[in-house]
């Protein structure tokens, strides 16, 4: 599929799960404090084709050089640190936490987290409209002389690109630096390793890992300059400032 027809098929897809979300009356502002499953933004608005591009195209030069590269990862890895990726798997801001000092804790700031997992389902319908358009196979799932052995547990299934997991830390990441700018470089460091633990199993590719941080990147901009949601991170700042023990 051509990047024109990829980038076509996206807005008509996202359409279409934002006409369902309404559907479903997803999108009344009412219901931001009983759940989180709000639609802030306009899919339609939101270039996600541009924003990540295509993947390597399957048995290209840049795909066997992705491939090898996950293979000496995965290969690599020690048991100290599967177990670290096998605990990254979940994607929720209390597992992307681990390894950070702070004082989160789910049940006590639970405005926090109603806050972050609303912008996660944001994140997770614009992907699932992209989900639909690509077809790329996990590196545990390519045949090879040597295959990449996953890491224990449930594994992944559906498309590589782009990683969830990946737009899902950078969503947070950059959510978070809006509050609590002191803390940019450690969340950054935490993204970097959130994001590799996705190699180390043997579930994703560098490219998609790239693609899925610039996804959510872009959705964290979007979300932070919409009025509504600005406006909900706002009055859930101070809780935000006592959960990362920030003045």
């Amino acid at each position: 599929m051509s990047a024109h027809r990829f980038r076509q098929a996206l807005v008509r897809n996202a359409l279409a799960g934002l006409g369902l979300a309404l559907g479903l009356g997803l999108a009344t502002p009412g219901f931001a404090q009983q759940r989180p499953y709000l639609l802030w933004l306009d899919g339609a608005k939101l270039d996600i084709a541009q924003i990540i591009g295509l993947p390597p195209a399957q048995n290209s030069p840049e795909a066997k050089a992705e491939f090898e590269q996950v293979q000496q990862i995965a290969l690599n890895r020690t048991p100290e640190r599967e177990k670290e990726a096998i605990a990254d798997q979940r994607l929720a801001l209390v597992n992307f936490l681990n390894g950070l000092d702070t004082s989160y804790v789910d049940g006590t700031h639970r405005e926090v987290r109603l806050l972050f997992r609303e912008a996660q389902v944001e994140l997770s319908i614009l992907l699932k409209s992209v989900h639909r358009l690509t077809n790329r196979t996990r590196p545990f799932q390519l045949w090879a002389k040597v295959r990449v052995k996953p890491c224990p547990g449930a594994r992944p299934e559906g498309t590589s690109f782009p990683s969830a997991h990946a737009a899902t830390a950078a969503l947070y990441a950059e959510l978070l630096k809006a509050a609590i700018p002191e803390m940019g470089e450690k969340l950054e460091e935490r993204v970097k390793s959130y994001d590799e633990s996705r190699l180390v199993c043997g579930f994703h590719f560098p490219s998609d890992l790239t693609a899925g941080d610039k996804v959510g990147r872009a959705v964290a901009k979007a979300l932070l300059a919409d009025r509504a949601f600005k406006a909900r991170f706002d009055e859930t700042m101070p809780e935000i400032k006592r959960a990362f023990a920030a003045r």
